[in-house]
Order: structure tokens, then sequence, then C-alpha cells
């Protein structure tokens, strides 16, 4: 028995088994270390597996056929040859172990590349049901990042090719972005950084020769070569609301001001409206989308608050102006001309549909098809995109929205949360009231929007408009009246409508209700010859002047520009009011966040402009604007606020709270301003979009702030799912050859 067992651990088979499996081991750890450092893509590891499984038995047959051919020592130490078997035999053996290992090969193949971590899903709660089991797919990890303000970790686009992934990374209050060469095993390259500075930011898009991505830098949209280098502005205007686009050979299509579709020619530089868009009803229309007929585009529209549940996928003629809703309860739809399917999203899921582009009609059942991807139904985004040839990639998780489970928290000067308000549901738009007692804010319910007051001494709330479309409510000085825009679509409109009743509740204007809730609200203005809306900003600390950005009219075409108005209450000469726009920088166009506002003496207005590259606090004399200027802050910035009581300014860069300490010089001509640097006061979670905005106020009389936060670094989606606002690793879903799956899908519902 020793004989043998002496006889087989001297083998060659033996002692190759052996090596190889410490060899192999000692791989294996190296790969784990390294790969995901590096950011291998999953295959990288499938095929090391794969070879080690397939290069075992071959290491084994080969030192099996050694031992067969190789001479033995005697026991007298003299070479004894072993009793060689044929060559034939050897070589008959040999084939049919390769054989042998060949099939093995071929039936675990499947399962090697076809490798599915089920952690991730389990993790998340959801399930892949919907995918057909025979795809290829793989994941992709991206690295760690945190949250936009809107509860997104990244954006997502692959290459029509289905090469490369472009994906950003965010960070407090800017994102880079990266690209991956999925048919290389090199690590990815930062291309570019952009700002958040509005709502539009991000949203990336190959171009249709894949040299290019495309994205928005605060508002701007720009694009950059896939090999790097420095990024080319495609569309200068600076637009205000997160917003899809398409970029075409001689033209991009985009939601412009208005929140309407509008269109750049590349060769004449005209911008326009699309054809009689503007006489669709008062809604936003983002995520459009081209058809190959060049004349037909398909487009999301919601509500003007931008509920999840109020939007539709709308099919607009850009020659007739005709239109139709082509798919109700959807938003980001693309449609996919190789195969003739709409894709879109609804409940946070991706749906399917076939489409004929002939006829312009649907036909087949909708399906859903990947299950829980991550969304934002607030913005209409969705972290999805499909190549040419059929490759998916997809984030998977649930709507982010940051919706039902804000909080309003009271904060002190030193950073210390004193007391969260026991106010619910989605809400924005925070003001105090003179006497610091009351707080006003907008109230979201699903697709209206109206004033609400919360009383501190009574801890009670109360309703003060009842329209269904109130929003951005100020004080008056005296804490009498409440003042907000009321923005009541007029379907059809026309430019010369002289027959509006404009005391109806069924036009733009700026109106005040009484803070008690007694009495009738009143108009205060309205122009709608001029204004198609108004975004009122803040009023004068005596109460004789208002300021508010409004779309106004220009070439007799509604929407145009965002500009920041003053309008007088107390003209004298004139019974009819007239605002006058306030030129304040080349870059206080299309800039809701700028929020103009006066010191409590009446001389300086501040406000916030990005004409150095990034926004930035400025001041300014007021009403001279022209006689002074001076740039407050040295780092992404916004929302100022004075202090009433002292010579404090005020103004967040992301989460960090700033004050500026100032002096004011009089001389006999001017008055002059001695700034001292920004200080940090702290730091505190700050949801502030256009939703929310202005999402904080100052409390002067208290020396405390009111700020719309998340609850302990976390928000809901709109199903009040609990959404983790801090750092996340990032795992993408490919999905090889979906377009079988899809097709498969929606041709077994007919």
């Amino acid at each position: 028995m020793n004989g043998i067992w002496d006889k087989i651990k001297n083998s060659n088979v033996v002692k190759v088994a052996t090596a190889y499996g410490v060899v192999c081991w000692i791989l294996l750890q190296v790969q784990d270390a390294i790969l995901p450092t590096i950011g291998a893509p999953i295959w990288v590891a499938q095929i090391i597996l794969f070879l080690i499984l397939i290069g075992f038995p071959i290491a084994c047959l080969i030192a099996w056929a050694s031992d067969l051919t190789s001479d033995k020592l005697n026991t007298k130490g003299d070479l004894q040859p072993t009793n060689n078997l044929p060559k034939r035999t050897i070589l008959i053996g040999s084939l049919f172990s390769i054989a042998i290992v060949g099939l093995f090969a071929f039936y675990v193949s499947p399962y090697v590349f076809d490798y599915e971590p089920k952690r991730n899903y389990q993790d998340l709660g959801t399930s892949l049901n919907t995918i057909n089991n025979n795809s290829s797919k793989f994941d992709l990890n991206l690295g760690e990042s945190s949250s936009n303000e809107w509860g997104l970790f990244t954006e997502i686009s692959i290459s029509n090719s289905g090469q490369y992934v472009a994906y950003s990374i965010n960070k407090e209050i800017s994102s880079n972005i990266y690209i991956r060469d999925l048919w290389s095993i090199n690590p990815p390259m930062l291309l570019t950084e952009y700002s958040w500075g509005t709502d539009v930011h991000g949203i990336l898009d190959f171009t249709d020769d894949d040299e290019w991505i495309s994205y928005f830098d605060s508002g701007i949209l720009k694009k950059i070569r896939i090999t790097g280098g420095s990024p080319e502005t495609v569309l200068k205007t600076r637009l205000g609301r997160t917003s899809g686009y398409d970029i075409q050979e001689e033209f991009v299509i985009f939601t412009g001001s208005g929140d309407l579709l509008w269109t750049k020619n590349f060769e004449t530089g005209e911008q326009k409206i699309v054809y009689n868009f503007d006489k669709l009803d008062n809604r936003i229309y983002r995520w459009p989308q081209m058809l190959p007929d060049n004349q037909n585009i398909i487009v999301s529209s919601s509500s003007l608050v931008a509920a999840n549940n109020d939007s539709d996928i709308l099919l607009y003629n850009s020659v007739t102006g005709d239109h139709e809703t082509v798919i109700p309860n959807a938003y980001n739809a693309r449609f996919l001309p190789s195969i003739n399917h709409i894709i879109f999203v609804r409940d946070s899921s991706l749906w399917g549909v076939k489409f004929n582009p002939q006829n312009l009609k649907t036909s087949g059942k909708e399906m859903q098809l990947v299950e829980s991807i991550q969304t934002n139904g607030i913005l209409g985004s969705a972290a999805y995109s499909v190549s040419d040839n059929g490759r998916l990639i997809y984030l998977q998780g649930s709507d982010t929205a940051v919706a039902s489970n804000l909080k309003i928290d009271i904060v002190s000067s030193k950073g210390e949360v004193i007391q969260s308000l026991p106010i619910e549901g989605r809400f924005g738009q925070v003001s105090l009231s003179p006497n610091s007692k009351m707080l006003s804010y907008t109230h979201y319910d699903s697709s209206d929007a109206d004033i609400w007051v919360y009383d501190f001494d009574k801890n009670t709330t109360g309703r003060r408009t009842f329209n269904g479309r109130s929003d951005r409510s100020r004080w008056d000085p005296d804490g009498k009246n409440i003042i907000y825009t009321n923005n009541f679509s007029i379907s059809g409109f026309s430019n010369d409508a002289q027959d509006i009743d404009l005391d109806a509740n069924f036009s733009s204007s700026i109106r005040q209700v009484s803070s008690d809730g007694a009495g009738r609200d009143q108009q205060i203005y309205s122009n709608i010859n001029q204004f198609r809306s108004y975004l009122l900003q803040s009023v004068s600390p005596v109460g004789d002047e208002l300021f508010f950005l409004a779309d106004v009219e220009t070439a007799g075409v509604m929407g145009v520009n965002n500009s920041i108005w003053s309008l007088s209450l107390h003209d004298d000469n004139d019974s009819e009011l007239k605002a006058k726009k306030l030129n304040l920088s080349s870059s206080s166009e299309e800039v809701w966040w700028a929020r103009p506002s006066i010191s409590y003496d009446g001389n300086w207005i501040a406000y916030i402009s990005n004409e150095s590259g990034s926004n930035q606090l400025y001041i300014r004399p007021y009403p001279e604007i022209n006689n002074g200027k001076w740039q407050v802050s040295a780092k992404d910035a916004l929302s100022p606020i004075w202090s009433a009581n002292s010579n404090d300014l005020f103004f967040h860069s992301g989460n960090k709270i700033y004050k500026v300490k100032y002096e004011i010089f009089d001389n006999e001509d001017t008055s002059f301003f001695n700034l001292n640097e920004p200080e940090l006061l702290f730091e505190h979670t700050i949801v502030e979009n256009h939703l929310t905005f202005p999402a904080w106020d100052y409390d002067s009389i208290n020396d405390r702030f009111i700020m719309i936060s998340t609850p302990d670094s976390e928000s809901s989606d709109l199903y009040d799912n609990s959404v983790d606002m801090i750092d996340k690793k990032i795992t993408l879903t490919v999905v090889e050859g979906w377009f079988n799956d899809l097709i498969k899908l929606t041709s077994t519902n007919p």
C-alpha cells in the first residue's frame, strides 16, 4: 500500500496539480486586489477564470504523458527505462482527453460569461425577471459618487457603436465626466468637469459620429471630443430648467425659454421656437427627439410643477403643428429606428412598444422591459442608454426625486439644529415674515401648487391660496400681506390677446393675499402682452418695489428671455404700473437663481451672476447700478440674504454657509463698500432646485436660519422608499443583444 502511495505522490501529475493549484490561488488573490482598483470590466476576471479552469486538465494531461515516457532511477542509482506505452496509444489518449476538456469548456462557458451577481439586485429588493436569461450581461463598476441636488448619483450615455460609456461622478457642487472603452482594459479617462449652477447640468449624450460627448455645464450646452481637449460651446443660451436635447447634423432641438421646444441652426445661428409650439398648453416640454422623417418630434409633456404622475409622451409635427399623445403616463422616451420601437420610462421602470414611423402609430401592448432603474420623476430623467447595435446600460435603483420626506430645519448660527418644523408633504420656497413669527412656503399636491403659512407661536399651518398655480411668496414689509406669483395656463392665446380678463384666474400675474387668510386676494400686476410668466424674487425693504424674472416678448414671439425686472408700486405720474429691465450683467439673462435683493437701507442690490464662468455674488449701488460693482464670493455662490440689523450678508456654496461682513464709506459723490473675506459659518444639507428655491431664509431677530434639508442624510422617493444621499458605489448593468429581448417580449403580446 505504501509503495502505491509513494508512486502516486512522486508522480508528475500530483506535483504539477499541486503547483498549479498554488500558483492559481495566488493569481486569483492578486486579480481580486488589482482589477477592481484599475476599474477593469468584469469580462477580464471571467476570461482569467475560464483559462484557469481549462488549463488545469491540460497541465495534468501533459504531466501524465511525461510520467508514461520518462525513465526512472532504480534502487542502485542506475537509469531504468519504464515500460513505455506505444506512441499511438498515448496520442489516442491525449486526443480523447483534449476532447473531454473541450466539451467541458463548451458547457461551462455560458455559466462563466453569463455571470450575474445576484447580490446587487437582492440588496435593492428588485429583480430582473423581465430580461431574458439568455442575454449576456455583466457589471461595470464606476466607483463612488455622491448624489446631486436631485438625488441622482450619476448620469450615463453609451456611444452609438456600443464601444464607449460616458458617465459622471458627483462632487459637492460639480461633477467629473469620465469615458470608458469597453473594448479595452485601460482605466477610465477623465474628460472634463462641469458645474451644477442651475437645474440644467450633465445630461450626457454622444454625437451621431461618436466623436464627441455633449453635456450641460451650468446651463450651457457644450461638447468635448472623446479623446479629450478643450470643450466647445454648442448653445450659448443659458437654460434654467433640466431638459434633454437632440443634436442633429444641421441643428439642435432643446427645451428653451418658457419650457417650450426651440431649435438652433448651426449654419445661420438662428434660434427660434418650433413652429406653433407656443400655442400649446402651458406645460413643461422636454427630452425631445427628432424622428427620422426630420419633421415629427417625440417629447415629454408634464405639469408646471413637473409631477411624475402627470407626464405624457407627445408626438408633434414641426411643420403643421399637429400633435397628439401617443403614450400616456410616461416620460423620457427614445425611438429606436433599427427595430421600430419606442422605449420609455413609467413608474421608475423601462418600458417598450412597437412604433410604425410611416403611420406614426404604436401597435401591440406596452411591455415592461427592465424593472426598477434610477429615475427622477420630477425631472423626467432616467439612468439608461442604448447603442445602435442593442447594447443596453442602466443603473438599477428607484425614483430619487426628493419629494415627500424633506424637512424644514431651524438652524443656529453655529450650525446646530434647534428644531424641525412639523410640515409634511412636498414643499419649497420658504420666506420669513418681518417679525419672524410666520413662515410662508409653497406646498405641492400632485400638479398643483399653493401658498401655505406656518405659525411659530401656534405651531399650526394654514392655506392662503386655492387656485393650484401659486408659488414664490414674499412678505410685505408690514407683514400684513403675502405677495406671490400666479401662473395660469391660457391655452392657445395669441400675442395680441386684448380681450383677456386679467383679473380672472386664467392669467399670469403677481398677486397678494392677506397673511391671516382673511378676505380675497387681489392682483398687483399683469401684462400678458409683454410677459408670459413671472418668477417673483424679492420685495424692497419699504415695500414700494418688486423684483422678478419674466419671459418677455421679442419680435412678436412670447417666451424669448428670462430677465431681471423691477416694478415700482408707486408711480406718481402714471396710473398704469410699468416694469423696468435691470441690466445687472450680460449673464443675468435666463437665471432664475439670481435672487436680486435690496439691502435694508435701500441703497445696494445683491445678485448672482455667472459672468466669470461660475456663479458669483455681486453687489451694486441702487438704483444707480452703473456707479460701482463688487464681487463678494470667491467660490460658487447661491441665494444671497441681507441681515436686517447688522452689516452681514449671507450666501451658501453647496452645503457650506458663509457670512460676509461689510462696511460702507460715504463721500460727497458716492459710497463705497469695504468687504471682509467670506467666513465659513457651518455646513448643513440644503436642497435647492427650481421647486424649492429659495430653500432658506435668515431670521435677523433670533440670529438663526430656516432651511429645507433632508433628514439624517436621507430623502425619500415618490413612493416613500428611503434614498441614501451619502457616497455610494455605482455599478452599471450592461446587457448585450438587448434588442432580441425587446422584440421577443413585445411580439408575444400583440
